[in-house]
């Protein structure tokens, strides 16, 4: 499993965010879409369907195997 930098994203003062078109466009994530965040270790983790937090570490580990 590698990083893949996609870009940065401004809080604005309502507290929202965008997500780069890059990572739109990898992900397949269409407008209206719903993402899900999880801290884990003081980062940020965005996903695409609900996961159990509990999972989260042993998901993150099977990816990166392949």
């Amino acid at each position: 499993m590698e990083a893949k930098f996609i870009g940065k994203a401004k809080l604005t003062k309502q507290g929202q965010l965008t997500l780069p078109r890059e990572a739109r466009k990898d992900l397949k994530i269409s407008a209206e879409s719903e993402v899900y965040w999880y801290e884990l270790n003081d980062m940020l983790l965005v996903v695409k369907s609900i996961v159990n937090p509990k999972e989260i570490v042993s998901l993150i580990l099977k990816k990166r195997k392949k």
